[in-house]
């Protein structure tokens, strides 16, 4: 069940984030995005971005 909370927080999190900065875009090839490998996860070691500064006016 947790895993679940987890998963819809992530969501939401990531949907406010790009409704906010929506030209917020990845800032190198993501051929060259270093990954960390461990037991349990296999995820991004870093995710550098680019955006233009200008914030939506449309959020609230």
């Amino acid at each position: 069940m947790q895993e679940d909370a987890l998963h819809l927080f992530l969501r939401v999190a990531h949907q406010a984030l790009f409704d906010r900065f929506p030209s917020l875009i990845l800032g190198m090839n993501e051929r060259d995005i270093p990954w960390e490998y461990d037991v349990a996860f296999i995820r991004p070691a870093g995710l550098p971005v680019a955006w233009d500064g200008k914030p939506s006016t449309t959020a609230g």
